[in-house]
């Protein structure tokens, strides 16, 4: 028996590819490093895929966490002025990224705004 054609079908394939490929391209990477990097990652292989989501204890977030300390002590000693001109500068260089874009709109998400 032969399997009948179903435009619904064909049409998800095709929407999804589009949106893999566009999203390696906001990326700014190829489609081979978007497969290996990205779209490979298994929920269940230890970390997350989510953006939001406890990012576990690989290299890079402790990387993070050794940051955040360092931002802390510094900014203790900064005026109000000069906290509020660097945290947007922070945020403005960070978010200069689609995952943190994604992380951000679910964290805004999450406390209604």
């Amino acid at each position: 028996m032969s399997k009948r054609f179903s435009i619904h079908d064909w049409q998800a394939k095709i929407n999804e590819q589009g949106f893999d490929q566009r999203l390696a391209q906001q990326m700014g990477m190829s489609n081979d490093e978007f497969e290996d990097q990205v779209a490979s990652r298994d929920i269940g292989d230890g970390g997350s895929s989510f953006p939001g989501d406890e990012s576990g204890y690989s290299p890079a977030a402790a990387k993070a966490r050794d940051y955040i300390e360092t931002f802390r002590k510094e900014y203790r000693e900064m005026s109000d002025d000069q906290l509020d001109e660097f945290s947007v500068e922070i945020i403005n260089h960070l978010l200069d990224n689609t995952a943190a874009q994604a992380a951000a709109k679910v964290f805004f998400a999450k406390k209604g705004i």
